[in-house]
């Protein structure tokens, strides 16, 4: 009981911190931070309402916008265990999930040219990286540019995504694949 009320009283020192920086950042009611956390950036970031932020686990969350046009929101009952972000245009995080310690952009950070040092965040191209509803994403993995992960799937530990995936899906691997069609919660209800 002692540790969910100092996150709650951690996750207000977070609101007003951001407000008091004049930060994009809007915070939901009930938010809570087990742990630190740090957002970086000139973009917004949302968060609905009843999120977690977890950092005493494996490492800080860190969320980074790189524009001021980029946009991280993330939806309702969304919790985050060591999660890291980068954004130069948005990542959209829907109700109810969950992600580990994973790295999340939507960008490739750099051009592979030898004259890439001279490129500027805006000269970069990115793809909207979107995740949908009800959604795992389990430790250690990376979601690239242009990423949309369907609703009710689960992503195993260690992957590499870097292609979309479908609803209800187990995924996995390097690069992570469709491994089975997950139940959908019907189904669920009627075995247990």
């Amino acid at each position: 009981m002692i540790p969910g009320f100092l996150a709650y009283l951690r996750g207000i020192y977070y609101r007003v911190k951001f407000r008091l920086l004049l930060k994009k950042i809007k915070i939901g009611p009930h938010f809570r931070v087990y742990g630190r956390l740090i957002i970086t950036g000139p973009g917004s970031v949302t968060f609905g309402k009843d999120c977690f932020i977890l950092s005493q686990m494996t490492k800080t969350v860190c969320i980074t916008t790189q524009l001021p046009g980029s946009e991280v929101i993330i939806g309702n009952h969304v919790g985050f265990n060591g999660t890291s972000i980068v954004c130069f245009d948005e990542v959209k995080i829907d109700d109810f999930s969950n992600i580990a310690d994973a790295y999340i952009t939507d960008s490739s950070a750099h051009p592979l040219s030898p004259d890439r040092r001279l490129y500027t965040a805006s000269d970069i191209p990115a793809e909207k990286v979107h995740i949908g509803k009800n959604v795992w994403i389990s430790t250690h993995v990376v979601i690239l540019k242009g990423v949309h992960i369907g609703e009710n799937s689960v992503v195993a530990a260690f992957s590499l995504v870097r292609k979309s995936l479908p609803a209800d899906t187990l995924a996995g691997g390097i690069p992570a694949k469709p491994i089975k069609e997950l139940p959908d919660k019907a189904l669920l209800m009627q075995e247990g």
